[in-house]
């Protein structure tokens, strides 16, 4: 199977009958793809990976409910455990611990990503979802890995990366990070001390092998992290409690909102107040400017108008600024 067109006819039969809880097809599918010779990255990235991504959009798009999407996700890991399982990959690199940020329950990106990278030849421990740092930097202790590769999906999890990169240079580990919510440059995983960054596993890879010759300098010192946005981000949820009174004042059609809509917003409310934290810490407002836009989106096809986002920020901005003047400035700026 080759191009683009074949894979996305690929993409919609095997959404079509995951959707239906089919996993069996789905595994026959994958499996079927690699004995007419596709080659195994283009399986989980073009394959897999794309009909997760999908998945997403057609939840965004209100298309398709979470359960819709958990069906679906369900079958992408069992075929991914299949493909992984089907050949065996050569083993001539290091080994390399591939761990999501703490807090990081978005297990399939980076399993993804691992089984890619041990078919470029490295010896990889995949840790799964959300790994406790305590516990991984254990396993590097009696491991001790040539580096470690932090996934991260979402902003949300940014002091999560810092807590897993903090473990790895206490065990003298380089770290290279990478995954949708470190963006499209090494500025953001800089900023949350990893040694590199990676947009896919072409260039982990190379990064990988360069550090099998020459071993970058891991700091011994922690990673500064903005003070006030790491307390923005702890009281997240404390802040959007006093937003959601004053909001219920300033937006008038809340009045009408179900039980479940009011528990909608005042969640959506912490979940600005934990994006502005995590612009703050990479210093990158689009973390921000881009989670609106997608939340405008989201809320727009379920009949709720960009003018509540508006109103939310509005409402935020000083509550926030009481934690974080900086943050409560960015707030404003994006109304």
């Amino acid at each position: 199977m080759s191009g683009t067109a074949a894979f996305s006819e690929a993409v919609e039969t095997f959404l079509l009958t995951s959707v239906m809880g089919d996993a069996r097809a789905g595994v026959r599918m994958a499996l079927g793809m690699l004995d007419a010779g596709t080659p195994k990255d283009d399986v989980i990235v073009n394959l897999l990976g794309a009909a997760q991504r999908e998945v997403g959009e057609r939840w965004l798009r209100n298309e398709w409910t979470v359960a819709d999407e958990h069906l679906v996700s369900g079958v992408t890991q069992k075929a991914l455990d299949a493909v992984a399982n089907s050949v065996d990959p050569p083993t001539e690199g290091g080994l390399v611990v591939v761990a999501c940020a703490e807090g990081d329950w978005h297990s399939l990106p980076a399993q993804m990503f691992a089984e890619t990278l041990r078919w470029e030849g490295f010896a990889v421990a995949f840790l799964g979802a959300s790994t406790p740092v305590d516990h991984v930097a254990a396993l590097m202790t009696r491991r001790r890995p040539d580096a470690l590769a932090v996934s991260c999906n979402l902003p949300l999890f940014f002091s999560g990366v810092t807590r897993l990169v903090d473990a790895a240079h206490l065990e003298g580990v380089p770290v290279i990070a990478g995954g949708r919510a470190l963006g499209a440059g090494a500025a953001r995983a800089s900023r949350l001390g990893a040694d590199a960054w990676a947009k896919d596993v072409d260039d982990a890879a190379t990064v990988l092998r360069s550090w099998q010759h020459e071993k970058p300098h891991v700091p011994a010192e922690p990673t500064r992290l903005d003070p006030a946005a790491l307390q923005l981000d702890a009281r997240a949820g404390e802040i959007a409690a006093v937003a959601f009174e004053s909001l219920c004042a300033a937006y008038p059609p809340m009045a009408s909102y179900s039980d479940r809509q009011l528990a909608r917003t005042r969640e959506d409310l912490a979940f600005i107040a934990q994006f502005l934290a995590a612009a703050r810490l990479v210093d990158d407002d689009s973390v921000l400017t881009d989670m609106v836009d997608w939340l405008k989106g989201l809320l727009a096809v379920r009949g709720v108008p960009a003018a509540a986002v508006t109103t939310g920020l509005r409402v935020l901005a000083p509550i926030v600024g009481e934690t974080d003047p900086a943050a409560g400035e960015l707030a404003r700026q994006a109304c």
